[in-house]
């Protein structure tokens, strides 16, 4: 089966053909690094990393670029606020963004583009639309005249902002031909940056930041670019807009992928309603394993609840594939059957996986594997373990090594507990228990004797 993707371009899935066979050059727009990152930005940049992770699995020459806006109304603004140089605050907020990806093992992109190293890119992109008609100027900037370029609204289905809009930044001004125009380039105004160009001094628009950065890279077509789905329009739509608008090229990009959003204990995510959270206050509720888990076990296309039940879950679910882990004696010879139930199993998790990245599917498959393979009685051996590896090379969610000396330690212990029950001291039994469970290990006693594993913690 060969890998197809959902394209939200044509609204279906289509098989992932890359304009240069093997290669892929993949784009997804990054965060505006004013504040600290939050959550939905997690779910997104892991969904993304999983992409270039498996694209990578099925053989495929991946180049991951990500832009860094750094150069924004509301970096301004909120520098404004904390009085500090706008500089300053994006490079602070873009080193703590950095740390949260590293945090969440997101590790994929090979390169971070800065809007404000590519200010001569979007000066030549803007010039371009200028030279063909499509831009005209007024007393605060350059705008983009969609009335050239019929196409707008391709990708999203329409060409009105409208109020459910989270992300939409377009420009107001009572001369704009056009109510949906946008700004290429905004006129210096006091207390902001700028650059002096032919433009005139000033600074980017938001849009023209992600096209003249892509064609810098990757020329004025490349394979697959991503994002959140509040991104489709404007944004997605104004990128579409300029670049295939500047160079007379179509498509600008042959498959768009986007993630669905998060929300918070049943509502959108605001500070204004005060269920904020920043990838840091999760990575304090949970590890960066039970958060990817959390994430990838649902489908990218998918919007995601996340509240402690959430999070318990992906514990719970982490902990079984571990405690599976933790049964395999690479010293097994494995029998043909057990072979061939993990071949079928790698064969059926793939198939789920091209077929437009289903992980809740996959993971499906992962489960089965364990119940099946524990009913047979055997213990799991090299292959077992070799397949958990590869699922987890993708995944990068499951624990699979366990800390050196903790499996004698817990039997020793057990043996000590043994002693002391058969002693009749309780107590002391009582509080190896104990001292074991906030270790985050349970046991249980059987007729066969004690049983232990680690909990969902």
């Amino acid at each position: 089966m060969s890998l197809r993707l959902f394209n939200t371009l044509t609204k279906r899935k289509e098989p992932f053909e890359p304009m240069t066979p093997g290669v892929v050059r993949m784009f997804v727009c990054g965060p505006t690094v004013y504040d600290f990152s939050h959550i939905g930005h997690a779910k997104t940049y892991t969904h993304f990393d999983f992409v270039a992770r498996f694209l990578k699995n099925r053989g495929y020459d991946v180049t991951y670029v990500q832009n860094i806006t750094d150069v924004d109304d509301k970096i301004i603004k909120r520098a404004a606020e904390l009085g500090v140089a706008p500089r300053e605050l994006s490079a602070q907020f873009e080193a703590r963004y950095l740390e949260d990806m590293a945090a969440l093992h997101n590790a994929s992109v090979d390169t971070y583009e800065r809007a404000h190293d590519h200010i001569d890119d979007i000066v030549a992109q803007v010039q371009a639309l200028i030279d063909r008609g499509h831009a005209y100027r007024l007393d605060d900037g350059w705008y983009f005249d969609l009335s050239t370029f019929p196409d707008y609204g391709k990708l999203s289905g329409r060409t009105h902002v409208e109020a459910e809009d989270s992300v939409a930044r377009i420009d107001e001004h009572a001369g704009k031909r056009n109510p949906g125009d946008f700004a290429l380039w905004k006129a210096r105004k006091p207390g902001e940056p700028y650059w002096d160009t032919p433009l005139g001094p000033g600074r980017p628009g938001w849009h023209i930041e992600d096209t003249a950065i892509t064609e810098a890279v990757f020329g004025p077509q490349y394979d697959l670019h991503g994002g959140a789905v509040d991104l489709i329009f404007p944004h997605h739509e104004a990128e579409i807009a300029q670049q295939e608008a500047a160079s007379g090229k179509v498509p600008l990009v042959r498959h768009w992928l986007h993630a669905g959003l998060l929300r918070v204990d049943g509502a959108k995510m605001a500070k204004s309603a005060g269920n904020f959270l920043t990838i840091r206050q999760a990575l304090e509720l949970a590890d960066f394993r039970t958060l990817r888990y959390a994430f990838l076990s649902q489908h990218y296309r998918s919007s995601m609840e996340f509240n402690d039940v959430t999070l318990a879950h992906a514990r719970a679910a982490r902990r079984r594939v571990e405690n599976f882990a933790r049964l395999v004696d690479v010293r097994v010879a494995e029998s043909p059957a057990a072979l061939e139930l993990v071949e079928r199993t790698r064969e059926r998790f793939y198939a789920h996986l091209e077929d437009d990245l289903d992980t809740p599917g996959a993971v499906a498959v992962l489960f089965e594997y364990i119940r099946e393979q524990n009913r047979t009685g055997e213990s799991p051996g090299p292959a077992a373990l070799a397949l958990l590896r590869e699922v987890d090379g993708l995944f990068d969610a499951f624990d699979l090594e366990q800390p050196a000396g903790e499996d004698a330690y817990v039997e020793a212990e057990l043996a000590r507990r043994r002693e002391l029950r058969a002693a009749w001291q309780f107590a002391e039994a009582d509080k190896i228990r104990d001292d074991l469970r906030d270790r985050g290990i349970a046991i249980e006693d059987t007729a066969d004797g004690t049983r232990w594993w680690y909990q969902n913690g």
